[in-house]
């Protein structure tokens, strides 16, 4: 039976129990009760960002299952975590289910069995089938990737570099996939079972109830998956699942509110008359393959056929992997919803626009820039860091007549990011292009539910004793929607989890237990060890010259090691502080590996001074002390208590210098 009071989670790392204002983890903390155990839920991937999704299920004694197993994107630093593969355990991981398609969810599978895994890999038919192009497209661009580096590590006397995987990898891969209808229950290792609902978000993606046996009765855990928005084109609006004991849910728009979908099409058709009415506007679509492409194609079929837009007005689709994902789509219109059902039985589909122009090879491409007057032009990736849009970016971007439109999420760190926040000049292909372009950001087109679009499909599971974990999203966005659940819902429990972060399950309570008691390893250093401020800027010296050392010597760095750096830094960005007092110096924060120590610079940029730490290969220095400055000198630090209100996390890795 299921319970009515709800999942208990337990936090098993060490974080502290009240981590303050600032860090916000939790909205509510309970007090503890002891409750069994049925579930333990490792998050290994989007948790306060929106790349890699991955959630490691343990049913004690029987095996591990992933719910996703996502790519890392959005910058150097994020994306080594791709290559720490242990932490996902493959030899004990007993099957995976995949949400949906897009890499960010599903792009780590092949990596896993390069690893070993022969397990299932459960997916909606539509995803098995998008899937199978998708990761085929990975492992090129892994393979090129890895091509280059190895090239420039020969000429500095470097070592070759393998990729993330390869295309062989991926055919592994597919072999395993097995397709699963709407509604239909997999049998999962050790009693679980899982159950598919319709997500919204693209052709296949999927809301995943996990049930768990329990003496007699079950836990009910709904990952949602990337919820898509009532009235999307092309794919029928989310389902309702039944109310679950928790809930896992994306946040990726939690803090904002789109445009309506009407507004947005009207905006987008008044850029395209814009380019036309000049004569020569090119107009660049930086667009993800997998369903923003078909939508997009699917409007300006609409409008064409409508006599919307000119009928001789070029429209290019310059990504083979968009092409090969339209064709699936082409494969499954059992799918679609009404409207794109009706068109695609009058033959008004983007298949039957004789403007449409497919360009499969390089040279094909490269012909577009050959092109006179207006065009249209679609071209992958959706956030300008990867792909042929690339191409079209460098040849274009300094043009004043040229309009770029985004019309999907632009992650941090990426080129797609840094234009729409108003750049003058970005770095393709290591060449800095001057921004004269105008660029669009047209909301409305999203595929994530905005936040009252959250709130409605979360508001039929909300029942005494929910626990809420919102995921997918950055921090600042995720933590906007967890203050705005609280506003609506004061007693509903919800967790803002971290990296790496276990979470406990039953279903006898709900509750959020605080952490483990403080380890001797976390205990204040003694007085003896503290530095004068003479000492501590003859070590800022040595680690400058160290930092230059390293600077040398990185090409040499192995994947794996420096993943197991990054992996390092995530548990030091926990435990560094915030100083009181606004001082704008530069700090060290610095990491001992082996015999070798490694300096890396940030700078506070406007914030209080950060006090950094030492690392060590066996355990992180769990010691917190804030330093209160002076006009003429560092004094000593001063300890402090776990749970003090100045704990503010701060991501190393986005100031990480190499």
């Amino acid at each position: 039976m299921q319970s009515a009071r709800g999942p208990s989670f337990c936090r098993t790392d060490d974080r502290p129990a009240n981590p303050g204002r600032n860090a916000g983890p939790v909205a509510r903390h309970r007090a503890y009760r002891p409750g069994k155990v049925t579930v333990k839920i490792k998050c290994l991937g989007a948790v306060r960002t929106v790349t890699g999704s991955c959630y490691q299920l343990e049913n004690p004694g029987t095996g591990l299952t992933l719910l996703d197993c996502g790519l890392f994107q959005g910058g150097r630093q994020t994306e080594l975590r791709n290559f720490n593969t242990p932490v996902y355990k493959p030899e004990a991981v007993t099957g995976i289910v995949v949400t949906h398609a897009h890499m960010d969810h599903s792009g780590l599978v092949p990596r896993l069995v390069k690893a070993g895994y022969r397990g299932p890999v459960y997916a909606s038919g539509a995803t098995a089938d998008l899937l199978g192009i998708l990761w085929a497209d990975g492992a090129h661009i892994q393979e090129q990737e890895a091509k280059w580096k190895t090239r420039k590590n020969s000429r500095q006397g470097g070592s070759a570099v393998a990729p993330l995987y390869t295309e062989e990898d991926t055919k592994m891969a597919s072999d395993l996939l097995r397709p699963v209808g709407y509604g239909a229950d997999i049998e999962l290792e050790g009693g679980l079972a899982a159950r598919f609902f319709q997500a919204g978000h693209i052709l296949g993606a999927a809301s995943v109830q996990i049930t768990a046996p329990e003496n007699g009765g079950e836990t009910r855990v709904l990952f949602s998956g990337d919820l898509g928005r009532k009235g999307q084109l092309l794919v029928p609006d989310p389902d309702a699942p039944p109310r679950s004991d928790a809930v896992f849910m994306e946040t990726t728009y939690g803090n904002r509110l789109h445009k309506s979908l009407d507004e947005s099409i009207e905006e987008f058709f008044g850029v395209v008359d814009e380019a036309v009415k000049s004569g020569a506007g090119r107009i660049l679509i930086p667009a993800f393959a997998v369903e923003r492409t078909q939508e997009i194609l699917f409007l300006l079929a609409k409008a064409y056929f409508s006599g919307r837009i000119p009928k001789d007005l070029p429209i290019i689709l310059d990504s083979p992997l968009a092409i090969g994902a339209s064709e699936v789509y082409l494969k499954h219109p059992e799918l679609y919803d009404e409207e794109a059902s009706a068109l695609n039985a009058l033959r008004q589909g983007p298949q039957h626009m004789p403007t449409l122009k497919i360009t499969r090879t390089a040279e094909e491409s490269q012909r577009i820039n050959d092109v006179p007057g207006p065009a249209i032009v679609i071209a992958g990736s959706g956030m300008a860091n990867a792909g042929r849009i690339l191409h079209h970016l460098k040849h274009n971007l300094w043009r004043p007549d040229c309009h770029v439109v985004f019309v999907g999420f632009q992650a941090q760190g990426t080129t797609g990011r840094r234009l729409v926040e108003g750049a003058t000049e970005v770095k393709i292909f290591r060449e800095a292009i001057t921004v004269k372009a105008k660029i669009h950001t047209i909301g409305g087109f999203s595929g994530h539910a905005d936040q009252r679009e959250l709130t409605e499909w979360l508001k039929p599971q909300i029942h005494p004793g929910l626990t809420v974990v919102l995921v997918h999203g950055e921090e600042q966005g995720t933590l906007a929607y967890q203050a705005h659940l609280t506003s609506l819902f004061p007693d509903l429990a919800t967790v803002v989890p971290h990296w790496l972060e276990v979470l406990d399950i039953t279903s006898k309570e709900a509750a959020v237990i605080p952490a483990e008691a403080t380890p001797e390893a976390m205990a204040p250093a003694p007085a003896s060890e503290y530095m004068d401020s003479a000492e501590a800027r003859s070590m800022l010296r040595r680690l400058d010259r160290l930092k230059e050392s390293f600077g040398r010597r990185q090409e040499g760095f192995a994947p794996n090691s420096l993943a197991n750096l990054e992996a390092l830094l995530n548990m030091v960005e926990e435990i560094i502080l915030r100083w009181y007092r606004n001082v704008h110096l530069e700090i060290e924060c610095w990491l001992q590996m082996d015999c070798s120590r490694v300096r890396l610079n940030r700078y506070s940029e406007g914030h209080d001074m950060w006090l950094c730490w030492r690392i060590g290969l066996d355990r992180v220095m769990r010691q917190e002390a804030v330093w209160r400055s002076s006009a003429s000198s560092l004094p000593d630090p001063r300890s402090s208590r776990l749970g003090f209100e100045i704990w503010q996390r701060w991501s190393v890795l986005d100031k990480f210098q190499t």
